[in-house]
């Protein structure tokens, strides 16, 4: 019973274990068989009895010209897995699938492989990159409503160190804004310095601020 493969291009080092755990993914491994190799390359190959003929095809598809089973041997080039000699015949499937899918072929698929799974990656990591920024922007959103609902109730020093911070961290832009809001001579006078204002105005120009540039983490 069960469907034989040829497995080929094994290193010497390669043993029933290393073999019927490599097949097992693809499904139930009845018998492996290692044929011991008389080549001075130390090439040997194997036949792997497997339970099912959906899991032989799955174990060519993925394995052959595309995996190696020992990794310090891979210089040796990924295994070679086919239908054994007359199971096609046997099993009344077509008697192309004995024979060993070119290495052009199988190296395409191959590529096919890596690029879906690049694809996929980069996917992955485009998500992981907006969700980050979405929380970023979410902190920040909860930071300013919060500063919001605080900025009334701030004795003068701390509006204007607020402010400060938000001229260091905020650089040219932040300080633009400040210097324009003072031109317009709100609260009386259109000094620069923070602390020649009214609270009641340096809270205003906090507020509007938050709500009109909320992205920005000019205040901390």
């Amino acid at each position: 019973g069960g469907v034989k493969l040829f497995v080929g291009r094994l290193p010497k080092e390669a043993n029933q274990r290393l073999i019927r755990e490599c097949f097992e993914e693809f499904g139930e491994v009845l018998e492996v068989f290692i044929i011991a190799s008389q080549a001075q390359s130390g090439v040997g190959c194997a036949f792997v009895r497997m339970g099912s003929i959906d899991g032989a095809k799955e174990a060519i598809m993925d394995l052959h010209e595309q995996r190696v089973l020992i990794p310090e041997k891979g210089e040796m080039g990924p295994m070679q897995v086919a239908f054994a000699k007359g199971e096609a015949v046997r099993l009344g499937i077509d008697e192309n699938e004995e024979v060993l899918p070119s290495f052009r072929e199988a190296r395409q698929k191959v590529v096919e492989h890596q690029e879906k799974k690049v694809f996929f990656e980069t996917m992955q990591k485009q998500q992981d990159i907006q969700k980050q920024v979405m929380e970023h922007h979410q902190a920040v959103a909860r930071q300013h409503q919060l500063m919001v609902q605080q900025a009334p109730t701030l004795h003068q020093s701390e509006l204007v160190s607020l402010i400060k911070d938000g001229q260091r961290m905020g650089g040219q832009p932040f300080k633009q804004r400040w210097w324009s809001f003072c031109d317009q001579g709100w609260g009386g006078t259109r000094d620069y310095d923070p602390s020649h204002h009214k609270p009641e105005t340096l809270t205003q120009f906090i507020v509007t601020t938050v709500f009109e540039d909320g992205h920005e983490p000019w205040f901390r």
